[in-house]
């Protein structure tokens, strides 16, 4: 059975990450694999997961923390905070990691699912009309898309319908979403310590790796 399994959010957790792909028991040829974006920063070992992301024929979506470093990197070195440097040495090459994730996609559209990293935006039809920065960072929804992380306002997910299932990561302090009708969100929070979830279509089955300590507060 060729299947089509859905990776939460790594942010540099390679080591999770490739106990997920033994737990799942991945088959190449036969599995295809998608990541929720967010693969990079926080964690110990981002470029070891983009290195990983470019040997194999995965796909994946970006994330805010990619998108966060393609402003980043414009940046002059010697203009740098203290936390900037501390980014840096987190990221190991920011410049490097830049020049791959410059190329990731906003949202992957395939027959069974809409894959986006945060969410999409309520009021419209087709993804190519919506907000990147809502795709990038919503977690609730104002009505308006100006405050897209209030907990006084709904999810967004509960202000929206989509004619397929919408898998999203992003939220991590929402955890697993796995009992709303027509999403599915896997960032589990694994760069804190939590675990790293994944989702396969074909199977309607959840995995779940714990992490291997807290990496990020």
């Amino acid at each position: 059975m060729k299947r089509s399994i859905f990776i939460g959010d790594i942010h540099g957790c390679y080591d999770e990450m490739m106990k997920m792909l033994d737990v799942v028991h991945y088959t190449p040829g036969d599995d295809s694999i998608y990541f929720t974006g967010d693969l990079i920063n926080k964690g110990p070992d981002s470029i070891k997961v983009v290195q990983e992301l470019l040997a194999n024929p995965f796909q994946y979506v970006m994330g805010n923390h990619e998108a966060w470093l393609l402003n980043f990197v414009k940046i002059p070195e010697n203009e740098w905070t203290e936390k900037q440097k501390r980014s840096a040495e987190i990221l190991g090459d920011p410049f490097w990691l830049a020049s791959i994730v410059k190329n990731w996609p906003l949202w992957i559209d395939t027959p069974q699912a809409l894959l986006v990293h945060a969410g999409i935006e309520p009021g419209k039809a087709k993804i190519e009309d919506m907000d990147p920065n809502v795709l990038l960072s919503v977690r609730t929804w104002d009505g308006k898309g100006e405050d897209l992380n209030n907990p006084e306002d709904p999810a967004w997910f509960e202000c929206v319908t989509w004619p397929k299932t919408v898998i999203f990561g992003h939220w991590a302090a929402k955890g697993l979403v796995d009992n709303v009708p027509g999403f599915i969100g896997l960032d589990s929070g694994c760069v804190y310590g939590k675990y790293l979830s994944a989702y396969c279509l074909e199977e309607r089955k959840f995995y779940s790796v714990p992490a291997a300590r807290p990496y990020s507060p």
